[in-house]
């Protein structure tokens, strides 16, 4: 995913206008209160650049210390925050729009734009350990839950409190309830 300090630069800039919006004393009054998108965007910020760090770690011994530290200080904010995303997980536009409760497993792949609501869980189930594959321009809503080794197609709205059981194979797709069933079904893949 990001391999190049361009890669890097590219993440964040697509990202960053999704918290920081506004000129620069916005910018500035949200890091001096404290504003909950800034603290998400120095969480996402910590992310990305543990990622650029974790992929170039075999280079020297000074890279991978490099990336222990890296690692290290996104652990801590996300431990305040109560935000759990392992390195190589999202691609390009992750947006996350409130902290607390968001746990994804090492092992999810996730493709762009994905938007989590908050108190999210994207986990392996407990008797196979697979984790979730999901597409492009996936809408998690609050309390969503994508559970083992499913498969998620591009532009799937997941609905708030659903959890996800099953593969959603058909794009834009909006599934809802306990086990989460479409409501809404897209074109076919």
């Amino acid at each position: 995913m990001i391999q190049t300090k361009q890669d890097l630069r590219r993440f964040l800039s697509t990202e960053r206008s999704a918290y920081l919006y506004g000129g620069r004393l916005d910018t500035f009054i949200a890091y001096l209160t404290d504003d909950p998108r800034a603290q998400i965007w120095r969480f996402q910020k910590r992310l990305r650049v543990c990622e650029y760090r974790y992929n170039n770690r075999h280079r020297t011994p000074l890279h991978y210390a490099m990336f222990l530290w890296a690692r290290r200080r996104k652990n801590l904010l996300g431990s305040r925050l109560g935000i759990e995303i392992s390195e190589n997980i999202f691609d390009e536009g992750l947006r996350l729009y409130h902290y607390g409760n968001i746990v994804v497993n090492g092992d999810a792949r996730i493709g762009k734009n994905c938007v989590l609501h908050g108190a999210n869980c994207i986990g392996n189930a407990a008797k196979d350990f697979a984790a979730p594959h999901l597409g492009d321009d996936i809408d998690i809503g609050v309390g969503a839950s994508i559970i083992g080794g499913v498969t998620i197609a591009d532009g799937t709205i997941i609905g708030a409190g659903a959890v996800v059981t099953r593969s959603v194979l058909h794009k834009n797709t909006t599934v809802v309830g306990i086990p989460a069933k479409p409501i809404r079904r897209g074109e076919n893949i």
